[in-house]
C-alpha cells in the first residue's frame, strides 16, 4: 500500500477569524466539536481569549486551552507552533477541574511548543505598548524563538528541554530574565521567586506534556477527524495583516499544519468566520470605523481604561443610537453588541460590515464555509440614521477603485469606502432557528454576500447564547 493511501484515513479542517478578531470563533468551534476527533491549536499563547458557554449559561474563558472542553471525548491538543505560559496555563487547568471537567488523557501539549519566560513578561509590558500588545510576552518570545541564543545562552527554550533538564533550564531562564532586566533597564521582582513560581506551576502541566512530536501525525493515520482552532484573526497576521499593528504570529490558515503537527495531505477545507457588526482593539487601520478617526483616538485613550464599559453602559444608547453623528451611533453599537475586551473592559473600536476586506481574507486563505456571527444586531440600523443595513463595497485610493487590502498600514489608512445600503429588518430573530424563517431582507444580504465573496454561507449567528445559531 502506497504512502498516499495512507494518508486519507482521516482530515483536518482549520477555522479561523476573518477580521479583526472577536468573530466568536470559540462559539463556533463549541458547536462544530462534535464532529471531530481533535480540536488543535496552531498558533499564539494566553492572548486567544475565546470565551465559551455551558447549557447552564456559564460563561468560561479560555486563553490557551482549545475551545471543546465540554466533550468529554474530544482530544484538546496545543501545537508547537504556539507558545506557553506556563502559570497562566496551571490556572486555566485547575479552574477547568473546578468546573468538574476531567482534562487526564485529554488535554495533549506538544513538546516543541515554546515557553513564554518571564522576561518576555518584562519586555512585552515596556516595548508592546504601541502595537496594542496584550502584555502576554507573546511578541517577545516569538522573538527569541527566531534569535535562538544570545552567545551561550540559549533564548528559546521548549516545555521539552525542561522535561530533559528542569535545573539547567530554569537557571537558564533566569539567567535570560535578570539580562533582559539590565538590559532594557527595567525593575523587576525577585528573580529567584519569579523561578520558583514557575517550577511549581510546571509542576502542574508536565504531566499533560506531549513527547512524541508525531502524536496528531499518527491520530490521523488512524483517522481521526482535526479541526484546527485560529487564535486572534488573519488580518492581525504577522505577514499579512495591517503591520506593524499586528499580533506575534502566523493567523492564516496555511500556517495551522506547520504549529499544529501534522501534513498538509490531510487538509481538507477551511471556515471562516466574520460578524455583522466589526470590531477592532488597539492600532492600525479600520476603513469601516463608524466615527472614524475621533473612534479610533476615544478607544485608545490611555489604552482605554478612561472610557472603559463602567462608563460607556451609564450612556442612555436610545439617544445615541438615533443621534446624526457617527461617534454616537459607534457607542451605541458598542454598548449594544458588548465590544468590550474580555479582561480590560476597554472598549474596541466599531465599524460596519466591510466586504471588500471580507472577500479578500476569504480568497487569501482559501475558505470554502463562511459563518457570520451577530446578525441579530443588525435590525438595531432601523433605528440609525442609515434606515437601511450600510456595507462597505469598495473602497477609493488615490480615485482609483481597488478591490484588495492594502500592503501598507500607511496605504490603508488613506483609502475611501464606498458604501452600499441593504433593505434591513426592525424586529428581535434571536430565537429563529431556520434561514427560511428569517426575514426576506436578510436572506437576501446572505445572497448578496455569498456573490460578493464568492464563498457559501454555512451559518449565522442570532445571538450571544450557545443555541441562538442557525445552521445554513
Amino acid at each position: 500500500m502506497t504512502q498516499s493511501k495512507l494518508l486519507k484515513k482521516g482530515y483536518a479542517d482549520i477555522l479561523i477569524g476573518l477580521q479583526y478578531g472577536d468573530e466568536g470563533k470559540a462559539r463556533v468551534v463549541d458547536f462544530l466539536a462534535k464532529n471531530y476527533d481533535v480540536i488543535a491549536r496552531f498558533n499564539g499563547g494566553a492572548n486567544a481569549g475565546h470565551t465559551i458557554e455551558t447549557k447552564e449559561g456559564v460563561k468560561v474563558a479560555l486563553n490557551q486551552i482549545p475551545s471543546a472542553i465540554f466533550y468529554k471525548d474530544k482530544i484538546l491538543y496545543i501545537g508547537s507552533g504556539c507558545v506557553v505560559n506556563i502559570e497562566k496555563l496551571a490556572k486555566e487547568i485547575e479552574k477547568i477541574k473546578n468546573l468538574g471537567i476531567n482534562l487526564k488523557n485529554r488535554l495533549k501539549i506538544s513538546c516543541q511548543a515554546s515557553v513564554v519566560q518571564p522576561h518576555h513578561l518584562l519586555v512585552d509590558a515596556e516595548i508592546g505598548k504601541t502595537v496594542g500588545s496584550t502584555k502576554n510576552g507573546i511578541g517577545p518570545c516569538y522573538a527569541d524563538k527566531a534569535f535562538r541564543m544570545y552567545g551561550k545562552r540559549l533564548l528559546n527554550i521548549r516545555l521539552g528541554d525542561l522535561l530533559e533538564d528542569e535545573k539547567k533550564y530554569f537557571e537558564n531562564i533566569k539567567n535570560n530574565l535578570v539580562s533582559a532586566a539590565k538590559f532594557y533597564k527595567l525593575k523587576t521582582e525577585n528573580p529567584e521567586i519569579q523561578i520558583e513560581n514557575l517550577k511549581s506551576a510546571f509542576r502542574l502541566i508536565k504531566g499533560y506534556i506531549e513527547t512524541d512530536t508525531l502524536f496528531l501525525q499518527k491520530k490521523v493515520e488512524k483517522g481521526a477527524k482535526v479541526l484546527f482552532e485560529g487564535a486572534q484573526s488573519v488580518m492581525l497576521d504577522v505577514t499579512k495583516g495591517s503591520v506593524p499593528y499586528v499580533t506575534s504570529s502566523s493567523t492564516i490558515a496555511p500556517s495551522a499544519f506547520v504549529g499544529g503537527d501534522l501534513s498538509i495531505n490531510y487538509y481538507r477545507k477551511t471556515i471562516g468566520i466574520a460578524k455583522a457588526i466589526m470590531s477592532r482593539v488597539g492600532n492600525g487601520p479600520f476603513a469601516s470605523e463608524i466615527g472614524g478617526k475621533k473612534s479610533e483616538e476615544y478607544c485608545m485613550a490611555d489604552e482605554g481604561i478612561k472610557y472603559n464599559y463602567e462608563v460607556e453602559k451609564k450612556y442612555n444608547v436610545s439617544d445615541f443610537i438615533k443621534s446624526n453623528d457617527d461617534f454616537k451611533i459607534g457607542i451605541a453599537l458598542r454598548i449594544l453588541s458588548g465590544e468590550y475586551g474580555t479582561v480590560t473592559k476597554r472598549p474596541r473600536r466599531v465599524g460596519i460590515f466591510d466586504l471588500v476586506q471580507l472577500s479578500y481574507a476569504i480568497k487569501l486563505n482559501g475558505v470554502n464555509d463562511l459563518v457570520i456571527n451577530k446578525c441579530d444586531l443588525l435590525n438595531e440600523y432601523s433605528r440609525t440614521k442609515y434606515k437601511k443595513i450600510p456595507l462597505v463595497v469598495a473602497y477609493k485610493l488615490g480615485g482609483e477603485k481597488i478591490d484588495y487590502v492594502p500592503g501598507s498600514s500607511d496605504t490603508y489608512y488613506k483609502v475611501k469606502p464606498e458604501v452600499e445600503y441593504k433593505e434591513g429588518f426592525n424586529y428581535d430573530i434571536s430565537k429563529i432557528r431556520k434561514f427560511e424563517k428569517l426575514p426576506k431582507s436578510l436572506k437576501d444580504l446572505a445572497k448578496f454576500i455569498e456573490k460578493f465573496c464568492g464563498c457559501k454561507i454555512s451559518g449565522l449567528g442570532v445571538g450571544p447564547k450557545r443555541d441562538q445559531f442557525i445552521k445554513k
